[in-house]
């Protein structure tokens, strides 16, 4: 996966593993944001 693809991709997935009630998995989207883009603020609360 490519660096936007992850940036993508763990934003959508800590959102959706929230809202489903899966933290671990949500943990994971969380992770994978912060070691790929340690400067940016994501919005990852389920909505």
């Amino acid at each position: 996966m490519n660096r936007e693809a992850n940036r993508d991709v763990g934003a959508v997935s800590a959102r959706i593993s929230r809202a489903e009630g899966m933290e671990g998995h949500a943990l994971a989207g969380d992770d994978r944001l912060h070691k790929y883009f340690p400067e940016e603020q994501f919005e990852l609360k389920a909505s």
